[in-house]
């Protein structure tokens, strides 16, 4: 990872300046909008056989066939724009409904970690000569698990290093010793 220093020192940016920011942000906001919509009507419309877009067609393309300066362009892109537009929740809902809740659709290359991993729901349209292309795929999301209050509990008090102890002092601020047996007499009733 490279170095990147600390400002000491800089230019401070004027109200024509700021203009410019906002303007060029409005047009970036428009441009992004404008893609999101092609890239989910792309993905929409993916073969379904081998879950290949025109739009994964042209990163092979590009991948094989361009100069390298082209190609680490088009990996920034795809990296830093093309993959949070794809996995924004609204392209999500759009492409997968209510699977949007397990399910992640994205465009990446396949590797073996996508044929052979558990993760891929769509791995049989691939075969070994896909390694290294971009494709459609779907993924299963992590599921979390639905931790009981008592199991929050035991986490947040371990972060912040708080004990038993610590928990009944703070009881003590919030209820009188009178309420405090009351409520542990009801428990053990329930």
């Amino acid at each position: 990872m490279e170095k990147i220093e600390q400002l000491t020192r800089a230019k401070k940016p004027t109200k024509k300046d700021i203009g410019k920011v906002v303007e060029g942000g409005i047009k970036c906001n428009v441009i992004e909008d404008f893609m999101t919509d092609i890239i989910t009507r792309d993905i929409f419309h993916a073969n379904k056989e081998n879950a290949d877009t025109l739009l994964t067609k042209e990163l092979n393309r590009i991948y094989a066939e361009e100069e390298p300066e082209v190609i680490a362009n088009t990996k920034k892109w795809v990296k830093t724009r093309l993959q949070t537009l794809v996995k924004a929740k609204s392209v999500q809902r759009r492409l997968l409904g209510e699977n949007a809740k397990t399910q992640l659709i994205t465009i990446k290359k396949i590797n073996n970690g996508v044929l052979d991993g558990d993760k891929c729901l769509n791995k049989d349209k691939f075969k070994d000569a896909d390694l290294g292309l971009f494709k459609v795929v779907v993924e299963a999301k992590k599921v979390a698990k639905k931790e009981t209050f008592e199991e929050e509990l035991i986490k947040l008090m371990s972060k912040h290093d708080k004990f038993a102890q610590d928990l009944l002092a703070w009881l003590n601020t919030q209820l009188t010793p009178q309420q405090i047996m009351e409520e542990l007499e009801t428990e053990k009733v329930a």
